[in-house]
């Protein structure tokens, strides 16, 4: 990897070092995560993020010479037993209810299942549309916040530093465009989020996504740098994960998205798509014919050109990030 893409992406030497550890027999907290199926490996700058449900249950740094240093918080080491524990003279007895080492699998299913008892219900309604799309290629995506300097008169090509605070988009996944591949971003919103709704102005999540074209808008030319260089290390994360996974049969895992190969492999043109999208999930049948046609009407009516993906059920949304389809005018008859 150039050292140009390094600033976007992780080295080679981080990747070679991450194969090393998966290539081990037993006893590799790396070899554990590429085994697992429901957690999502997000590409950051000279680090690597593991995510379950939204919770980033370990941060693989780069040390800075190729070699991995795997982080996580205390709040997802809890250890999932049932025993009690005495309160003695203030103190609880025992007081070891938190893995102080690596025991293998037994540690990471603990890591995640702490990682699923905090998560809340958006981030676990989003997580099977994540996992069961091969078009995903990141997750809980922070971009430094211009909204204040947009209002203060600033444009993207101003040369004014983008604000300290963060927006943070859900998802973002690749798109064919023609002769191009995009990058899709979206928002994803619980049907109880109040956000999506309003009663004499548009509802709050308007302005959340229009503040958000501003900053794809202002970042798009690192954008396409992050994402190609993302694009090649998912390709080696693919390979590692292929390589652990040797013995089982074939199709027990999916192929890697080919649009990540074309990326990578510097074979499309990638451009960003500023216009995010919105998916609206959690709601059962009657809400469906009542409620949700109330929020679907008044956000197409504050922004006729947002699209919006609804489901009810996020577990089976499997078009939760296709392409919006057009509809087709029909032509007049001339008989």
């Amino acid at each position: 990897m150039t050292a140009q893409a390094s600033e976007h992406g992780i080295s080679d030497a981080f990747l070679d070092h991450l194969d090393q550890l998966a290539r081990q027999e037993s006893g590799s907290w790396w070899r554990d995560v590429l085994l697992r199926d429901d957690v999502f490996l997000a590409v950051r700058r000279n680090s690597l993020n593991v995510y379950y449900r939204g919770g980033s249950i370990f941060r693989i740094d780069d040390r800075g010479d190729g070699t991995a240093s795997p982080k996580t918080h205390v709040k997802y080491l809890v250890r999932q037993q049932q025993t009690l524990a005495e309160l003695v003279d203030g103190e609880f007895r025992p007081n070891a209810i938190g893995w102080t080492h690596y025991a293998g699998d037994e540690t990471l299913k603990d890591m995640i299942r702490s990682a699923g008892d905090l998560a809340r219900a958006e981030k676990t309604g989003l997580h099977p549309m994540i996992m069961s799309s091969s078009a995903v290629i990141d997750v809980e995506i922070a971009l430094g916040r211009i909204r204040e300097n947009a209002l203060a008169g600033d444009t993207a090509d101003s040369g004014q530093p983008p604000s300290n605070r963060q927006d943070r988009l859900d998802v973002a996944t690749l798109e064919r465009r023609d002769q191009s591949i995009a990058v899709v971003f979206h928002e994803a919103k619980h049907f109880t989020n109040t956000a999506l709704r309003a009663r004499a102005k548009p509802p709050a999540v308007i302005d959340q996504l229009s503040g958000y074209r501003s900053t794809l808008a202002h970042h798009t030319s690192t954008l396409v740098a992050r994402y190609q260089a993302v694009c090649r290390a998912l390709v080696r994360l693919d390979a590692m994960r292929r390589h652990v996974r040797s013995d089982a049969a074939p199709e027990s895992f999916p192929l890697l998205e080919p649009l990540v190969r074309e990326v990578a492999g510097g074979k499309a043109v990638l451009t960003i798509d500023v216009k995010p999208r919105l998916i609206v999930f959690g709601f059962d049948g009657d809400q469906k014919k009542g409620q949700l046609q109330t929020i679907l009407n008044t956000l197409r009516k504050s922004d006729p050109s947002l699209a919006i993906y609804a489901a009810g059920d996020p577990a089976s949304a499997s078009g939760a990030f296709r392409a919006p389809v057009t509809p087709k005018l029909r032509q007049k008859s001339h008989v």
